[in-house]
């Protein structure tokens, strides 16, 4: 196998001239993709497992020069999930030390950075398999050597701690954020997610002259601020946030809120802000933009009450920043029915819930015998009618039907393995299927809405999901039960916090 060279290492620093520093990594990732090579064999091909070996290195670099992005995930776990690394047992956190080399940090990210590779494939790698803890006690066993001599990266430290940030530097922090979306350990697919998303848009006729370039980077900015695609499914900017809670130098981390790309009215300005409203709610709160932040070119014609801002907008230092593209219009009729469209649309959803909730007597859940019995629910109770042209799709009830509402997603048909659903009212149900298929709605996005899974799983109607184990169904079970939560925010690329 070829060697893994600086120039590789390098594009994974925020400074741009190796040192001897870098070179002792360097090493380090040739000897993990040494023991990487000998556990995949031909599966993979070489330069992915050169990849995972520079992000096993990224995260030992990060644990010896205490720049705190494992010890946010931890914590964020342990507040999560009940533990310090997901599918750690309370057996073997007693054996666990904080801030050093771990067995169990190690079989948990190879376990991620190979479930990674498979996700294309849709398979699902169970994390107890023993080659797993093999191969991480073999790594181990050589890092915890090299913990005794390896060397702090002290340039890496010093750009995120070593000057405290001002409210004056959101481009200093946009930097940050940058390096960390595409460069740390925590986003293995960041940068395949970026380039991949460049190229499909690249290829689409808008129909008009758009400089792609201004494209890219804006489908860049976008994945800084929404981007998901990571353990914790968490933005760049609130894992900043986790990671600067524990230094005084990077406070205003913790304060930084995104909004995503939205419609504001210009109302007014003076020397240092433009005000506008947002048209994203019915009450819209006036916003304070600097100027600085703005192509104020753009906006030479602008009209008090007229004029419309297209654009993303970044809170730092208690002032409102404005990033990625910006398009600027006026306001016409089409856009306030639109703008009026959208809002009613969301006040729809809440409405629906509470109408479900009370028609169903209180249920989340109801479970259907038929077809008939679904149209029955949604034309009798709800009161709802097919709208001319549009009906509802054909119904296999060989397993049941289900209903389920939201107050995020609303209503939902489900028309998959609802005999895995455990209720007393799911005359369906089916113990011995439901062992064999329950994990799908935990595992697979594509069967449920996030939001509903977690509905399924707090009303206990999964409890015999189950993972494949060579030590049983019953171990098997446990498992599941045990970290069913970290699994349907890893599948799912979402969070509780944010979806629920």
């Amino acid at each position: 196998m070829k060697k893994i060279y600086v120039k590789e290492w390098m594009l994974f620093q925020p400074y741009e001239r190796q040192d001897e520093v870098d070179t002792y990594y360097v090493n380090v990732a040739n000897h993990i993709a040494a023991c990487l090579k000998d556990f995949v064999g031909g599966r993979y091909p070489e330069h992915s497992v050169h990849g995972i070996a520079i992000y096993l290195t990224l995260w030992f670099q990060d644990v010896i020069s205490q720049t705190g992005i494992w010890q946010a995930f931890s914590e964020e776990c342990r507040k999560r999930y009940g533990c310090l690394v997901p599918f750690m047992t309370p057996e073997k956190e007693k054996d666990y030390y904080p801030g050093e080399v771990n067995p169990e940090d190690l079989q948990f990210l190879l376990w991620h950075y190979l479930q990674c590779m498979e996700k294309q494939a849709g398979g699902v790698l169970n994390p107890e398999n023993p080659a797993f803890e093999e191969l991480a006690n073999q790594i181990y066993d050589y890092l915890s050597e090299e913990f005794q001599v390896a060397p702090e990266n002290e340039r890496l430290h010093a750009m995120l701690y070593g000057e405290a940030f001002g409210e004056n530097d959101y481009m200093r922090y946009r930097n940050v954020l940058e390096w960390f979306h595409f460069c740390s350990y925590v986003g293995f697919e960041s940068r395949n997610e970026y380039r991949e998303t460049v190229e499909k848009v690249s290829q689409m006729d808008f129909g008009q002259n758009i400089d792609l370039n201004i494209l890219a980077y804006d489908i860049k900015q976008n994945a800084l601020f929404e981007g998901r695609k990571n353990l914790l499914s968490l933005t760049s900017a609130e894992w900043l946030a986790l990671i600067g809670k524990s230094h005084p130098e990077t406070a205003l981390w913790a304060e930084v809120k995104a909004l995503p790309q939205e419609m504001y009215l210009y109302e007014g300005e003076d020397e240092k802000f433009l005000f506008v409203k947002d048209l994203s709610k019915k009450e819209g709160e006036q916003l304070s933009i600097r100027k600085d932040s703005l192509n104020m070119d753009s906006l030479k014609a602008r009209k008090e009450g007229v004029t419309i801002l297209s654009c993303r907008l970044v809170q730092y230092g208690g002032a409102w920043w404005q990033d990625g593209m910006l398009v600027v219009s006026d306001l016409q009729e089409k856009v306030k029915e639109e703008i009026e469209q959208r809002i009613a649309a969301r006040e729809g959803i809440q409405k629906t819930f509470d109408e479900f909730m009370k028609a169903s007597g209180g249920k989340q859940f109801v479970f259907c015998k038929s077809e008939e019995e679904v149209q029955d629910f949604l034309s009798q109770k709800l009161g709802y009618k097919e709208k001319e042209g549009i009906e509802l799709p054909k119904m296999d009830a060989t397993h049941g039907l289900v209903l389920m509402v939201s107050p995020h997603t609303g209503i939902h048909v489900q028309m998959q393995l609802c005999e895995c659903i455990s209720s007393p009212d799911n005359t369906f149900y089916d113990a011995e299927a439901a062992k064999k298929q329950a994990a799908m709605f935990i595992l697979n996005p594509n069967v449920i809405p996030y939001d509903l899974s977690c509905a399924l799983q707090d009303a206990d109607m999964l409890p015999d999901a189950c993972l494949n184990s060579a030590l049983g169904e019953e171990h098997g079970r446990e498992t599941m039960k045990r970290n069913a939560r970290f699994f349907t925010d890893y599948f799912f690329e979402k969070c509780r916090e944010k979806d629920c």
